[in-house]
């Protein structure tokens, strides 16, 4: 009789897929930062006025891409939900508008969760698309901006009343305050996730939505701790230039499990100017340094318009992005996050010229080949125990040692017993008499 050894198993699943998803970025200098659970983050923007509803047909650019060729395939993995003011409140601090209350930031929980809106619709337009594409690459996940204590107009903590939380009225001049009304967001996030019962996303994570920490980073760690101890990891998309003193600092010191650096080459600067392009590479090059994943940035509103048909030169900044990222292997090793302003994928899908087509089907089919990379080396190919192979896939194949049998990922018994069975492309469960299982993927 075969023996299987769990053991075994576990470690050359980790081995499987250390390859690809990297090591925390903790401790580990001159290698990217690369999230475990997202490969492609998209920036979604959303609540303020002048932000897409976000419909099933709004979100569609973001979900699939259709090639110019007519052919659709999955886009991005990962929706970052976000935002920084409404009205005359803001989220964060910096905007110079007035701190929100606990009543501003319900309204924003509202706006996320909103009926076939945002994450609903994402939900939803991701069962639809599986009824032609069939199982996405990887799981779609979620991670959900946080709103950050503000300060009044004059740089100073309120005194006034925040709201009510955990038996406590809250003021922002106090630390402890904050945090607390930090803590109630989290938790309203998780309640709300909960009772949503979503079939096809999963919640990943919390955004912090400052990107310097002037004014909360002495609250930020024990932030991040409640995270962690909810069960979600903390992201932060900081911007490089003028904020090293924070960013350099973004593991030892404030406790994010992930961190994407802003190059912001992307944009024109206030005269109106192009950045140069030395900022591209110097940023990519401190990402590397201080194990962080990068943002892919671009527009298509106000002056840094990057659509090819208003704005040729900073088009060509997009591929300056996919070029860098290409010849210093940020797509090989990198979490990427991908900033296209309020709705630069709906721009781009809905645009007549043909070179806008050209480079985001040029961006998907890099995205397409880190999902599908992803995928692959996270699959256990072969695991053995004492010289003995339990199981092996191949193209178009799965081999079965005894005592072993193979469901598909609905649960659907396909093969019992040793031999080599043909299979379709996608994820496949084997498992034996005494309770062991392991994940197996057929290309």
């Amino acid at each position: 009789m075969i023996r299987f050894n769990l053991k075994k198993i576990i470690v050359a699943a980790i081995v499987s897929m250390a390859g690809t998803i990297g090591v925390f970025a903790d401790g580990n200098v001159g290698q990217f930062g690369s999230d475990p659970k997202i490969s492609d983050l998209a920036l979604i923007y959303a609540g303020n006025t002048h932000r897409p509803s976000w419909t099933k047909d709004d979100l569609t650019p973001y979900v699939t891409h259709r090639y110019a060729d007519g052919s659709e395939d999955w886009f991005f993995d990962g929706f970052l939900f976000l935002e920084f003011s409404h009205g005359d409140v803001q989220f964060q601090n910096g905007s110079g508008l007035n701190p929100a209350t606990q009543s501003d930031w319900t309204w924003l929980l509202d706006q996320f969760f909103a009926p076939d809106m945002k994450l609903d619709a994402l939900d939803k337009l991701i069962s639809d698309k599986k009824q032609t594409l069939g199982e996405p690459p990887l799981r779609h996940k979620v991670v959900i901006s946080c709103c950050a204590p503000s300060k009044n107009k004059n740089g100073e903590w309120s005194r006034s009343i925040w709201g009510t939380a955990y038996g406590k009225s809250l003021r922002f001049i106090s630390k402890n305050d904050r945090i607390s009304a930090v803590k109630w967001y989290i938790d309203e996030i998780l309640a709300r996730w909960e009772a949503a019962g979503f079939k096809n996303i999963d919640l990943e994570g919390v955004y912090w939505i400052e990107e310097g920490l002037f004014s909360n980073g002495d609250i930020m760690a024990e932030i991040n701790d409640y995270i962690h101890s909810k069960g979600l990891r903390s992201y932060w998309i900081p911007y490089y230039s003028n904020n090293q003193k924070y960013w350099s600092q973004w593991k030892d010191t404030y406790n994010f499990d992930m961190c994407y650096i802003q190059p912001n080459y992307a944009f024109l600067d206030n005269n109106g100017a192009e950045k140069p392009f030395s900022l591209l590479t110097e940023t990519v090059d401190a990402a590397k340094n201080y194990g962080m994943g990068l943002e892919l940035e671009f527009e298509t509103q106000a002056k840094s318009n990057a659509l090819h048909e208003v704005n040729p030169t900073l088009h060509q900044h997009i591929n300056d992005y996919m070029d860098v990222f290409d010849e210093k292997g940020v797509f090989d090793k990198a979490g990427i996050a991908y900033y296209s302003g309020t709705q630069g994928f709906i721009h781009m899908d809905k645009s007549t010229d043909p070179v806008d087509h050209a480079t985001i089907d040029r961006m998907a089919r890099f995205v397409a080949a880190r999902q599908k990379a992803r995928r692959d080396n996270a699959a256990i190919n072969d695991v053995t125990t004492d010289q003995v192979t339990i199981a092996t896939t191949g193209d178009g194949c799965i081999t079965l040692a005894a005592d072993t049998c193979c469901h598909d990922i609905s649960g659907r018994l396909l093969y019992t017993g040793a031999g080599s069975f043909a299979c379709e492309s996608g994820l496949y469960i084997v498992s034996d008499r005494r309770g062991n299982s392991m994940k197996l993927f057929v290309k």
